[in-house]
């Protein structure tokens, strides 16, 4: 053991651990590093991991898609807090403790007849011993409910938008239903050719840190620790960062869970506090109105909540809340050096209008109460249709034209960004967007796909205004 172990509190915890037996999984430290406790079904393999300076290290790898159900760092304190970590880790065990249905998603135009194409498949499946899971849905609703499907099976009637679906649910292995196999209802024929798609999907491991330029002077001299919240299909992300002195990457890690409470910024805050007790400010970038420090963001349950006081009161050091879409377009405008007006349109869901954040002639437009770049508050997203014309390419492709339209004769920016799960090809968003603005007054468009290092980087720039008093 390191010498975390002669601590009281981390050898109960390891103690408590080791009695956590239970018969739908194997638990046993780790012979070759006794600091690392496994918990093992056929399907998955969690690992309780012990490192200095009482830093806990908890995951579950779903073996089935080689893919992070839960993983999160905190530093030991209390015995109550360490076990309740521990319970949210042993649940997505448990979940993963018998082989987890490979679950399959038919759609068609109206889900009727692919229901009833579904219903066969079950049966089939279970008269067979196959471990599929059958659900139909209408196209109207298929990105809505995507995340929880493993395949997708589209009915013929809709093949001919196969190549979008595919774009769109990158993650997601698309087929192609053949007119005579849905003709004739012929399950032997889709069990065929379902199973070279139910191989388990490999990722890569660890990304790359990517260390963006900073071309926009920033004075901090200070160690710098972000916090961004993004949701990533049905789990979460909190990923965080310390900048150095010299605004270089030192410290980067990452939190999966299905679930997110403050309590797990503050597990990350630990953790940060532990390694580098120098940190003198943090900043935490989230969706939702911020203003004065107070968060609205009600679907959520917040209005004008002070999530900030608490967080300062706890670590007596300064912590900066900032809005999403404000920190990846300040992050990106510090990136370049090339223009001085620019916009974003940031829609990290599927279903939603997202949210803007706008620097016009090198300064962030907040607005009145900082309710500048609220999309949701835009005329064409009101009415009953509004918001389910965002659960379609389609659909979307007109919102966001009427989005962007609006962001150029309000502000006209020199550059616009995008970052958006249904927009695929920009030039078909200019195409749209000429129905309300003539080609001429269109600026170049910028598709994003990752937005993580540009929301740190714009948060710690934030950071860096609020100790030199900007």
């Amino acid at each position: 053991m390191t010498n975390s172990s002669d601590n009281t509190l981390i050898q109960q915890f390891r103690q408590w651990v080791l009695t956590q037996t239970g018969p739908y999984y194997t638990l046993y430290v780790n012979e070759k590093d006794e600091n690392v406790i496994i918990i093992e079904t056929s399907y998955c393999r969690g690992e309780v991991t012990f490192f200095p300076m009482e830093i806990i290290q908890l995951s579950v790898l779903n073996l089935m898609s080689n893919r992070h159900e839960f993983y999160l760092h905190f530093q030991m304190h209390t015995l109550d807090h360490a076990m309740k970590l521990f319970g949210e880790m042993l649940d997505s065990v448990k979940e993963l403790a018998v082989k987890p249905p490979v679950k399959i998603l038919l759609s068609c135009t109206s889900g009727l007849t692919t229901g009833f194409f579904a219903q066969k498949l079950n049966e089939s499946a279970g008269l067979l011993s196959l471990n599929y899971e059958f659900t139909a849905v209408s196209y109207g609703n298929l990105y809505h409910v995507a995340s929880q499907y493993d395949i997708i099976l589209l009915a013929p009637q809709i093949s001919y938008i196969y190549d979008t679906v595919k774009k769109v649910l990158n993650n997601k292995k698309v087929y192609q239903i053949p007119p005579r196999v849905f003709a004739t209802y012929d399950v032997k024929s889709v069990f065929t050719d379902l199973e070279p798609l139910v191989s388990p999907v490999k990722r890569s491991g660890r990304p790359y840190v990517k260390q963006l330029p900073l071309k926009q002077q920033v004075k901090s001299n200070v160690k710098i620790l972000t916090i961004a919240l993004i949701r990533e299909d049905d789990h979460y992300l909190l990923s965080s960062r310390i900048y150095n002195e010299t605004h270089d990457v030192i410290f980067d890690e990452v939190s999966i869970k299905p679930r997110i409470s403050i309590d797990d910024v503050c597990d990350i805050c630990d953790t940060a506090f532990a390694i580098y007790p120098d940190i003198k400010i943090a900043g935490l970038a989230m969706p939702g109105i911020i203003n004065d420090g107070k968060l609205t963001l009600l679907k959520q349950g917040f209005d004008e909540s002070d999530v900030l006081d608490s967080l300062a009161r706890r670590y007596s050091r300064k912590f900066i809340l900032g809005n999403d879409a404000n920190c990846i377009v300040t992050g990106y405008y510090s990136s370049q050096d090339t223009c001085r007006s620019l916009s974003l349109l940031f829609q990290p869901t599927i279903d939603s209008s997202g949210g803007m954040g706008s620097i016009h002639n090198g300064q962030l437009i907040e607005g009145f109460r900082h309710v500048a770049g609220e999309v949701q508050f835009l005329p064409h997203n009101y009415g009953p249709d509004a918001s389910s014309l965002y659960l379609t390419p389609e659909g979307n492709l007109t919102q966001t034209a009427k989005t962007i339209a609006s962001m150029i004769c309000l502000l006209g920016p020199e550059l616009l960004l995008l970052s958006s799960r249904f927009i695929v090809r920009t030039d078909e968003l200019i195409r749209e967007i000429e129905n309300y603005v003539p080609r001429k007054y269109i600026p170049e468009i910028v598709h994003i796909d990752s937005v993580k290092d540009y929301m740190l980087l714009g948060q710690m720039i934030f950071c860096a205004e609020a100790l030199n008093g900007c």
